[in-house]
């Protein structure tokens, strides 16, 4: 009944809308506006100096114009053309610090990518398994599908030759007129000729078509992703900041009895030193019982002052991880509300607007509506059952509390929903009241046409919003009418985005102690195999999240944010290969050698031919000063990949502090020939070198080191003068 219910709505509003436009085609003036979107995202980022976001967003652009030029050609070719131009020429312009603030933020975040090993006579990149590549990849419209690129200039070619001979034909009738020469093609076959270069021309639109919408769609399906990849780091730092803030409680509560205890010692040295002062010097053995309580309790003493110290430290630690967690979920919730009206724009743009938005919030409302009367009148029921058990009562409240809650979630979903259909609608009214103003300065606008196309593509897209939003109201109103003759229902169901939903005490801590990982609730009594394999599997996806969202912690300067991540995720899926390496790597950025020793034994435990493990144990132990130990591990990373131009710097290092310069000598030089890049190999040569009255390689050496990145050494370049 239901299914059919919303079939004949949704049939009577779909046949409306086919009536007035035909859902298939693409306009190119759609396209043009699009590009026009991406063009001012880009400029937005470009004035906050974020060059590789604006950058990309210039390509997206540019993709679209290239869709207009090779797709669309008839379509106002000179504004199009001159899109492309200057579209590319801000690309150029901001390509050089694209490229150095991606390079700034792969210094940043090296220690935590684990490079895969070079193949074989692959050329060698910094050593550690990068080769090098562009920091901006082409994106050409034709890698985008060859098959459809191929099978278009097949069917041009073949029209091309079918035209030939219809002219052909032609040219035979006019000769026939005039010369009374004999036909090669009779009527019958000139028609079948039009029919099946009418029937070519259609194939090829529609290959177009498919090319024309694959920039678009991949891009759709791109920020789809990225926005799925911005709900799931959402979600891991909120569980972060509340694991930070229980830890915080925690911290705060160990202060408070270390400070008293701190004020007994206190006070209690206090007492000793005035009773040895009252004694004086009349009981020798009194005082010598005292000035032993004084050192028992001044021991004590500092013990408190030292473990309340440690609980400052942590609570101060506590705290950053909780500012920086917040500010990381605010600066993640304004991305991807923005992704989703971009999403939402390309949508319009290709014609693939939700149509099905209205039926989806009919079942739904019938859904959670029906689950939330059958479960209030089931517990109403059961209390008013003098046969009923008290289990059977606690299984209801339980199924109440359940319904309740999926009202109170589908309510959140449906609040954002439609802040992003206003936002929506809010860049169309913004970009009106731009368009309206707009004027032929500084090159901003190719021309009077441009402003025109765009304004009349903003006024047409605005009435497009509003149909759609008269269509779906008169869908609900037909809806509301009908609903009570709904089978199974006695009475009407409410609208369940309006009701107001309150959860008890009881029922809050209920819903809390049985949410699965999937987001759905399980019965604690009932734990089955399938139950438990979905947990594993959620554990699963969620760390495959985490490389991503510390490397944007990192990248932001929140090394406290990105711990409490690793030790929240390890707390929960403890014996993760990547995520004790991370969580290796971030003790050592806050200075915890010895913890982020452990972190990397743990590691190499579960991949003992890991070589990135290795390393970076090697590096603990470096900066731990456990030199002998360190000297060990970066020998093994190189033996597990001995193009590890790094380990041979650390080794040249440990090897020139213990005045062993040839085998310093040789990793040093090991390291130039995996990775010349890296400055620290020459300017330590440059040392090495000095130290054996080498003077001209050290000079050599060291002007080789300024030519690679490294800063001038004011106190070097005079002792290689001297």
């Amino acid at each position: 009944m239901l299914f059919l219910l919303i079939t004949i709505l949704m049939g009577a509003f779909t046949c409306n809308l086919k009536a007035q436009e035909n859902p298939a085609a693409l306009d190119p003036a759609d396209i043009f506006f699009q590009a026009w979107l991406e063009i001012k995202r880009a400029e937005k980022h470009q004035e906050k100096d974020e060059f590789n976001e604006a950058w990309q967003k210039y390509r997206q652009a540019y993709n679209y114009y290239e869709v207009l030029r090779n797709f669309h050609k008839g379509w106002k070719p000179n504004l199009v053309t001159s899109r492309i131009e200057s579209t590319e020429k801000s690309m150029n312009n901001i390509e050089p610090q694209a490229t150095a603030e991606l390079i700034d933020k792969r210094k940043k975040t090296e220690d935590f990518i684990e490079k895969p090993m070079p193949n074989k006579g692959s050329s060698k990149g910094d050593g550690t398994g990068y080769t090098s590549q562009a920091p901006f990849p082409s994106n050409s419209i034709d890698a985008r599908n060859q098959s459809a690129n191929i099978q278009l200039k097949k069917l041009e070619q073949e029209n091309v030759e079918l035209q030939q001979k219809l002219d052909a034909s032609a040219k035979e009738i006019e000769s026939f007129k005039s010369q009374n020469a004999q036909l090669k093609l009779s009527p019958a076959d000139r028609k079948r000729l039009e029919d099946l270069i009418k029937e070519k021309d259609k194939k090829m639109a529609m290959l177009r078509d498919v090319l024309a919408r694959a920039p678009l769609q991949q891009d759709m399906n791109r920020i789809s992703r990225e926005n799925e990849t911005l709900e799931q780091e959402l979600k891991i730092t909120a569980r972060a900041l509340q694991s930070s803030q229980k830890k915080l409680t925690e911290a705060k509560q160990a202060a408070e009895v270390y400070r008293d205890q701190t004020k007994i010692a206190e006070q209690r040295t206090a007492d000793i030193e005035k009773s040895m002062a009252q004694q004086g010097a009349t009981n020798n053995q009194v005082i010598a019982g005292l000035r032993n309580d004084l050192k028992a309790i001044t021991a004590t003493l500092e013990k408190t002052r030292a473990d309340l110290g440690s609980a400052n430290n942590r609570i101060h630690e506590m705290q950053m991880s909780l500012d920086e967690s917040q500010t990381t979920i605010k600066e993640l919730t304004i991305q991807r509300d923005k992704l989703r009206i971009e999403r939402d724009t390309l949508a319009n743009t290709l014609k693939k607007s939700d149509s099905k938005g209205i039926q989806g919030l009919i079942s739904e409302n019938m859904r959670l509506g029906t689950q939330l009367k059958e479960s209030l009148d089931r517990l109403t029921y059961l209390e008013k059952n003098h046969n009923t058990t008290k289990d059977e009562l606690v299984s209801a409240r339980n199924d109440l509390a359940l319904a309740k809650t999926k009202i109170i979630n589908y309510q959140r979903e449906q609040v954002l929903q439609n802040k992003t259909i206003k936002s929506l609608e809010t860049q169309l009214k913004d970009a009106q009241s731009a368009l309206s103003s707009a004027k032929l300065e500084n090159g901003q606008y190719a021309n009077e046409d441009e402003i025109i196309t765009l304004r009349d593509t903003v006024k047409r897209l605005l009435a497009a919003q509003e149909r759609r939003r008269m269509g779906e109201q008169i869908l609900w109103d037909t809806y509301q009418k009908s609903k009570i003759h709904i089978e199974g229902l006695s009475e009407a169901i409410n609208d369940v985005r309006k009701i107001t939903i309150n959860l008890s005490e009881e029922e809050k801590k209920y819903v809390a102690a049985h949410r699965r990982p999937d987001g759905e609730f399980t019965n604690p009594e009932r734990v089955t195999k399938a139950h438990a394999q979905s947990h594993a599997n959620a554990l699963q996806s969620e760390t495959s999240y985490v490389e991503g969202l510390i490397i944007r912690h990192i990248e932001k300067g929140r090394t406290q944010a990105a711990h409490s991540v690793l030790i929240d995720i390890n707390e929960r899926a403890p014996g993760n290969y990547s995520i004790l390496c991370k969580l290796g790597v971030v003790e050592m950025k806050l200075g915890r050698y010895s913890k982020a020793v452990d972190c990397m034994d743990e590691a190499i435990t579960m991949r003992e031919n890991s070589g990135y493990a290795h390393f970076m144990m090697g590096i603990a132990q470096y900066k731990n000063k456990d030199l002998q130990k360190a000297e060990n591990a970066f020998e093994k990373s190189l033996i597990i990949n001995p193009d590890n131009a790094k380990a041979h710097l650390y080794l040249g290092n440990m090897a020139g502090a213990d005045k062993r310069y040839k085998e310093a000598e040789d990793h040093f030089l090991s390291t130039i020939k995996l990775n010349p890049s890296i400055a620290d190999a020459y300017y330590n040569l440059s040392v090495l070198y000095l130290q054996q009255k080498r003077r001209e390689e050290a000079q050599s050496y060291y002007q080789q080191a300024l030519s690679n990145g490294a800063q001038p050494d004011l106190a070097m370049e005079k002792r290689l003068k001297s």
